[in-house]
């Protein structure tokens, strides 16, 4: 596993948060509560090795989020991690909110994302 991106200051100082973020079982975004305001806490976006059904090793990117209220919440969706890692970039450091949303693509399929809150 390796850290890419995250808010924890002091990663040696905060194991259990680390734990938290990568370890613990959490909420899939896809199953989380759509088009309702969410303080984001701590974030990490990291990558685990994914063993294929061949045995095939390969790196996958994960963001997994700590609400205000506790919640954890996971994703590998690309389209989330974009979404997400912009609002991050966008905020520099400010505390934020985020809204989950359930879309669908002109090819019909459904994925999900999100927007920062500015109300």
């Amino acid at each position: 596993m390796k850290i890419l991106s995250t808010n924890i200051e002091n990663l040696a100082e905060s194991k259990k948060a680390v734990y938290m973020l990568t370890k613990a079982p959490g909420v899939n975004v896809k199953d989380f509560r759509m088009d309702e305001s969410v303080e984001v806490n701590t974030f990490a976006l990291y990558t685990e090795t994914k063993t294929g059904k061949d045995g095939s090793e390969s790196e996958q990117e994960v963001l997994a989020i700590i609400l205000a209220d506790g919640t954890k919440l996971a994703t590998i969706s690309p389209t989330f991690i974009r979404s997400f890692m912009e609002i991050v970039e966008l905020m520099d450091g400010d505390p934020f909110a985020i809204i989950c949303r359930k879309s669908v693509s002109k090819g019909g399929r459904e994925f999900v994302t999100c927007e920062l809150d500015c109300t």
